[in-house]
Order: C-alpha cells, then sequence, then structure tokens
C-alpha cells in the first residue's frame, strides 16, 4: 500500500445575503505511484450556485451543478523519458445555466472528453 495514495477536498462556501443558497465542493482523488509508473482518477463535484441576481426570484441565473471525472497515468521507459496519456471530462459534462428553478435551461453547452497522449524528455532528471 506504500505507493497509493488518496486525495480529498472538501470546500463549503455559504453567502449571508438572505435568499441565496450557499455552495459546495468535493474533490476525490486515487493515486498510484512508483519509480515507473504514475496513476490519478480524480472526481471532482460542485453544486449549483447564483451567477446572477435578478430583478425577482425568476430572473435568477444560476451555474449548475458538476460532476467532472479525469484520469492520467504516465510510465517511465528510462530516468529521462516517460510515455504519458490523459483523459479529460469523461462524464462529457456540460456547462449549464439555468433561470430561477433548474428545469428552466437559459444556456447549456457541451464540449465532449478530451484525450492526450504523448512523450515527455525530462531535461533535470
Amino acid at each position: 500500500m506504500k505507493n497509493f495514495g488518496i486525495y480529498l477536498n472538501y470546500t463549503f462556501t455559504k453567502s449571508n445575503t438572505t435568499g441565496i443558497e450557499g455552495r459546495e465542493s468535493e474533490d476525490l482523488e486515487l493515486s498510484f505511484e512508483n519509480k515507473r509508473w504514475v496513476m490519478r482518477v480524480s472526481l471532482n463535484y460542485a453544486s449549483d450556485y447564483l451567477d446572477e441576481l435578478g430583478g425577482e426570484g425568476f430572473e435568477d441565473r444560476f451555474y449548475d451543478q458538476q460532476i467532472f471525472l479525469d484520469v492520467n497515468a504516465s510510465y517511465a521507459i528510462t530516468p529521462k523519458w516517460r510515455i504519458f496519456a490523459e483523459g479529460n471530462n469523461l462524464t462529457n459534462q456540460p456547462l449549464r445555466y439555468y433561470q430561477g428553478i433548474q428545469s428552466r435551461t437559459m444556456q447549456s453547452e457541451y464540449y465532449n472528453s478530451r484525450f492526450n497522449f504523448g512523450l515527455k524528455f525530462d531535461l533535470f532528471n
């Protein structure tokens, strides 16, 4: 178990303004690392929150909750050369705003998952 790691982060922010909800954020990262391998899986959650305050509740604009899943891994071929692979936004989480209540979508954008593969050379290792 000496090569495994767990990173947990929980953030809660609450406004003192009357009628405005707080915001929650949680991160969970599992990792494995030794001399050759580095592997990580990250899950990030952020609750919805007020983005713009309208003249009345119906006009308030909210940024919707989000859940992101990212993975990355790398393998050291030699002490200076490493191959790597990354996958981001594996849940294809949309950027979404809603008006007043969640069933009233104002804007929704999808950016798809992103993958990156490559070879790294470390000058100073």
